[in-house]
C-alpha cells in the first residue's frame, strides 16, 4: 500500500518557476540493487499554457539485495532533490537512469520509501498539445516504456505496483485516471485537484490520467442490480465538440463487458471509463481507463475497438506478460477474444470471417511470417506491435480450442487468469495449465507455432478408383523448414448429389497418404471447411 505524502502546501512542488535547480554533485552511480515497487504517489501540478509540470513521486518498494544504492527509470526533467523519509538523500543522473543513495536502515526484507522532486518539460509520456478542436488537453500515454519519460519507476511490466495521482490541473478541466476517484476540491487560482488510485497492483504501461475538457457520460454498469453485489460503472468522457454522439457510439460497452464478465471472471477493476484522448494509438487498455483516439467522435462504430480494449482489461492488464517478448499473451488474448465476442454475441459465421481476415493479414506480412512469435526482444519494443503477436496470437488461441475442445480450453484460461489475476506469467505458465485440462502434454503445439517461423503449406494429389471407390489422397508440406503437426479436416463434394462427407486426417510429418471411402467419386473438395487451421492447402491435379 503506498503511504502518503505529508502536504502542508503545494509550495514545495514550485521550484523557482519551474527553473528547476541541477542535479546534486553525487558519487551514486549504477547498477543499484534489485528491488520490488510496491506502490507509487504521483503529486503532479500542470502548467498546460507552458507544457510544464512540477511533481513529487513518492516510490515505495522492498529492497531485495543488499545495496547502498537503487536505480529507477528517468528520462530527461530536472530532479531537484530526494528524501528517504524526512531525511535528503545523494542522488545522480546518467543517460535514462536515476540512482537513490540508500541509508543503513535500507536492509534487505526492508519497505523504503524514497519521494523524487522532480519536472520540466516531457519529451513524451505525458502529452501536452491541443486537440483537433484546438483545445488544450494532457494525456499521459506510457506503452511500452515511455513512463519514464514523466516519472521515475521500474518501467518494465514485470514489475507491477498500485498506483495513486493527485493532479492538480485548471478548475475548468475534468481529470479522469486509473482506479477510483477519492476526491476532487476546488484550489485558489482557478486550479482544481483531483486525486485517483487503484486497489489492485497494475503494470507502470497502464498507469496514466487524462485531463482536459470533458463531457461525462453514463455507458452502464455491471451488479447493480442485486443488493449486496459490487457496483462497477462504466463511464465515457468526451470532449464537448463530440459528446452528443457519447451514447450512441458507447451503448455497446456494457454488453461487451459483461459478457467477458461471465466468460472468463469478474470485471477486475474499480470501475470503466471510455476516453476520448489525445494520444498516440487508436486505443489503449489502461487498467480501468481505456484511451481511445480523438477521432473517435467520428467513428461510425466502436463495437470492434472496445471488444478489444475491453479484453485487454482481463489480459495484459489484469494478468500481464512478465517479459517483453511474450506480448502474444496480451495482444493475441485481446484480438481472440474479440472474436470470441463477436462469436457469441453475432455468429460462427461472423468469427470465421474475422480469422479469414486475421490469416490474410498475418500471411500478408512477411516479416512476421519468417519470425516466431516468441523471439529475441526487439532493440525498440513498438516492433513488437507486429503480426505475430495479434493476429497469429490470436490463432494460436484458436487451433489450441480446436485441438482440445471448447470445455477444457475455456476451462483453462479461467484457470490460467485465476491463478495470475494481478500478477505476470509467461507462455510457460499457461502453457501448463493447458496441459492439465487437456491431460496431455502439448509441448508439440506450443512450440510449432509459437517459437518457430511461418505455417504450414500443403499440396494436395488425390485419385479416385472407381471399383474399390477409395480416394487416395497424398498431403505433403512444401514449407520451408520442420514440418508441422496438425489435425486437416476437410469435405468431399459429389456431382449431382446432396451428399456431402466430411473426414479429418492428423498430419504428422513431411508427407501423408490416406485412403478414403467415399459412395461417389468426388467433383469437389474443400479443406479446412470452418476456416480451424492457419494454413494453406493446395489441390495438385
Amino acid at each position: 500500500m503506498s503511504v502518503p505524502i505529508t502536504r502542508t502546501s503545494l509550495g514545495f512542488l514550485i521550484f523557482g518557476g519551474l527553473c528547476l535547480a541541477p542535479a546534486a554533485s553525487s558519487t551514486i552511480d549504477g547498477p543499484g540493487a534489485r528491488i520490488d515497487v510496491l506502490g507509487y504517489v504521483i503529486d503532479i501540478d500542470l502548467q498546460p499554457q507552458t507544457s510544464t509540470f512540477s511533481a513529487a513521486a513518492e516510490i515505495t518498494f522492498v529492497l531485495r539485495e543488499a545495496s547502498d544504492r537503487v536505480r529507477f527509470d528517468l528520462v530527461g526533467l530536472t530532479v531537484d532533490s530526494v528524501k528517504l523519509g524526512d531525511s535528503s538523500v545523494e542522488f545522480s543522473r546518467d543517460a535514462g537512469d536515476l540512482f537513490i543513495g540508500l541509508d543503513a536502515s535500507a536492509v534487505v526484507g526492508a519497505t523504503v520509501s524514497a519521494t523524487v522532486f522532480y519536472g520540466g518539460t516531457p519529451r513524451d509520456g505525458l502529452i501536452f498539445r491541443r486537440n483537433m478542436h484546438g483545445n488544450p488537453t494532457v494525456f499521459a500515454d506510457n506503452w511500452p516504456d515511455r513512463a519514464r519519460q514523466w516519472f521515475p519507476s521500474v518501467d518494465h511490466p514485470s514489475d507491477k505496483a498500485t498506483v495513486e495521482f493527485r493532479v492538480r490541473a485548471p478548475a475548468e478541466w475534468r481529470v479522469v485516471g486509473v482506479g477510483r476517484q477519492l476526491s476532487e476540491e476546488v484550489l485558489d487560482g482557478g486550479r482544481k485537484l483531483t486525486v485517483w488510485a487503484t486497489d489492485r497492483p497494475i503494470p507502470v504501461y497502464t498507469m496514466v490520467f487524462g485531463a482536459a475538457d470533458l463531457v461525462v457520460g453514463n455507458a452502464g454498469a455491471l451488479g447493480c442490480e442485486a443488493a449486496g453485489r459490487r457496483c462497477m460503472p462504466i463511464s465515457w468522457w468526451m470532449f464537448p465538440e463530440d459528446a452528443s454522439r457519447g451514447d450512441e457510439l458507447f451503448r455497446g460497452a456494457e454488453s461487451i463487458t459483461a459478457l467477458f464478465d461471465s466468460l472468463i471472471a469478474p470485471f477486475p477493476y474499480e470501475k470503466l471509463a471510455l476516453v476520448q484522448s489525445s494520444t498516440r494509438y487508436g486505443g489503449m487498455e489502461n487498467s480501468s481507463a481505456i484511451f481511445l483516439y480523438e477521432q473517435v467522435g467520428q467513428a461510425e462504430s466502436t463495437e470492434g475497438l472496445l471488444a478489444h480494449e475491453i479484453a485487454h482489461q482481463w489480459f495484459g492488464d489484469a494478468v500481464t506478460e512478465r517479459e517483453w517478448p511474450h506480448l502474444w499473451l496480451s495482444e493475441g488474448f485481446a484480438t481472440y477474444f474479440t472474436t470470441v465476442f463477436f462469436e457469441l454475441a453475432r455468429s460462427q459465421g461472423t468469427a470465421r470471417d474475422m480469422r479469414e481476415r486475421q490469416k490474410q493479414g498475418y500471411m500478408a506480412s512477411p516479416q512476421a511470417v519468417a519470425s516466431p512469435v516468441i523471439g529475441e526482444q526487439p532493440e525498440n519494443l513498438r516492433d513488437l506491435l507486429n503480426a505475430n503477436n495479434y493476429q497469429k496470437g490470436a490463432w494460436v488461441l484458436h487451433m489450441l480450442r480446436r485441438l482440445v475442445g471448447d470445455d477444457k480450453f475455456f476451462n483453462g484460461v479461467r484457470r490460467y487468469f485465476t491463478q495470475y489475476r494481478h500478477g505476470t506469467a509467461l507462455t510457460g505458465d499457461f502453457q501448463r495449465i493447458m496441459e492439465e485440462e487437456a491431460g496431455e502434454a502439448l509441448d508439440w503445439f506450443f512450440e510449432q507455432w509459437l517459437y518457430r517461423p511461418g505455417y504450414p503449406q500443403v499440396e494436395m494429389r488425390y485419385s479416385w478408383d472407381p471399383s474399390t471407390r477409395f480416394m487416395t489422397m497424398t498431403l505433403e508440406q512444401v514449407q520451408p523448414g520442420p514440418a508441422y503437426k496438425f489435425p486437416l479436416e476437410f469435405e468431399v463434394f459429389f456431382e449431382g448429389q446432396d451428399v456431402m462427407a466430411r473426414h479429418a486426417v492428423m498430419m504428422e510429418g513431411r508427407e501423408r497418404v490416406s485412403q478414403v471411402l467415399l459412395p461417389y467419386e468426388p467433383s469437389r473438395i474443400v479443406f479446412d471447411p470452418r476456416n480451424d487451421l492457419l494454413a494453406v492447402v493446395v489441390i495438385v491435379r
